[in-house]
């Protein structure tokens, strides 16, 4: 960790406000952005911060300075997320909420052009973030952490609190549901 961070880290354990306002600052676009690939809702992705920076101050004493500070930030926000989803899944939907207006709404996916070879991040924000968001969240939190954020796959399996084999499993088997996705939209050449 850079000698900023730690100075960071020890001005907010020190109760510093403007350390901690400093270090929210720094990291709460990046994390609402994970949390957002991951849950798929902005609420959630908005409550996922917040939550995620309030167990940041709640447990920096805990935190191991010769570890990156975002990474450790990532994998708190990242658990919340995934907590987030399975919440969710375990929340019966009833017919009303299906037929309402706020119910979630069933368009079929958009089969835009995708890309001449593999996995090319030149595809456009929009058909790159449809197609990942058609992922279950553990895929979307690996594939998110790869390619968005640039982390390496130590790091993800770090962030993540997974073994490294489990990335690199998960990042193939990804990279093998886009490619399917796309075939079967007749969209690969």
């Amino acid at each position: 960790m850079g000698g900023d961070e730690r100075d960071l880290v020890r001005r907010c354990l020190a109760m510093d406000e403007r350390a901690y306002r400093e270090l929210v600052r720094a990291y709460q676009g990046p994390v609402v952005n994970l949390a957002w690939r991951i849950t798929g809702s902005a609420d959630d992705a908005a409550e996922v911060a917040q939550e995620t920076f309030i167990r940041v101050l709640r447990s920096l004493s805990t935190y191991d300075p010769d570890r990156p500070l975002r990474s450790w930030i990532f994998k708190i926000a990242s658990n919340l997320s995934l907590d987030v989803i399975r919440r969710r899944k375990r929340r019966p939907v009833s017919f009303e909420d299906l037929s309402s207006e706020d119910g979630p709404t069933f368009d079929p996916a958009d089969p835009g052009p995708g890309p001449d070879e593999g996995m090319r991040l030149e595809w456009s924000d929009e058909r790159f973030e449809a197609l990942i968001a058609e992922l279950p969240e553990y895929y979307r939190a690996i594939v998110h952490l790869r390619y968005r954020e640039e982390m390496p796959y130590d790091m993800i399996a770090e962030t993540l609190d997974i073994p490294l084999g489990t990335v690199k499993v998960r990042l193939h088997r990804a990279h093998e549901m886009i490619r399917r996705k796309l075939i079967a939209r007749g969209t690969t050449s």
